[in-house]
């Protein structure tokens, strides 16, 4: 009998898992922001992007958002206010990706609207598509008409008090 156990396989199986291992799925650790600003002509002005690594894997916190909003309301001293926030996220599973570049699968939209300004989760992606994973701002350019105020055109906080008392009379019975 043998003695020693022939750990070949093993070996053999890890080196084929090493292949696939950009097919997994795993969590998210960055993301790359985009923020697209608009003019008031619904033009597109400017574009910057950058990547934001995660405090938390596959989240990013409502504070982290409002940070991020508060830094990039401000652009070549112009300000912006917040339009839309999208999020993209690829959730393909790795028996799907076949199907999805030879048959240019439409039934799944990677793409959604973020309707409130709290935490945004991501699904866990595959590793080769993690960077493809994106947040994006959209900025619309604020009109400075609104700043410019005329001291005698300005409403006043009107008061409306009345001069009526109320008051209690007490009946009395007479025995």
């Amino acid at each position: 009998m043998h003695n020693e156990l022939n750990d070949e396989w093993i070996n053999n199986f890890e080196k084929t898992d090493k292949l696939y291992q950009d097919f997994y799925k795993d969590d998210l650790y960055y993301v790359n922001l985009k923020f697209v600003y608009l003019n008031r002509e619904n033009e597109i002005e400017k574009i910057k992007q950058e990547s934001f690594l995660m405090s938390r894997p596959n989240t990013i916190s409502r504070e982290e958002i409002i940070k991020m909003l508060k830094d990039s309301s401000n652009d070549n001293n112009k300000r912006y206010s917040l339009l839309s926030i999208l999020k993209y996220n690829i959730t393909l599973d790795a028996n799907e990706i076949k199907k999805f570049l030879f048959h240019n699968e439409q039934e799944r939209n990677y793409l959604n609207v973020v309707r409130n300004i709290d935490a945004i989760f991501f699904e866990k992606s595959i590793s080769m598509f993690q960077d493809m994973n994106d947040i994006i701002f959209i900025f619309y350019e604020k009109s400075q008409e609104f700043k410019k105020i005329d001291p005698n055109n300005v409403t006043k906080k009107v008061f409306i008090r009345s001069n009526y008392k109320k008051t209690t009379i007490k009946k009395r019975y007479k025995d």
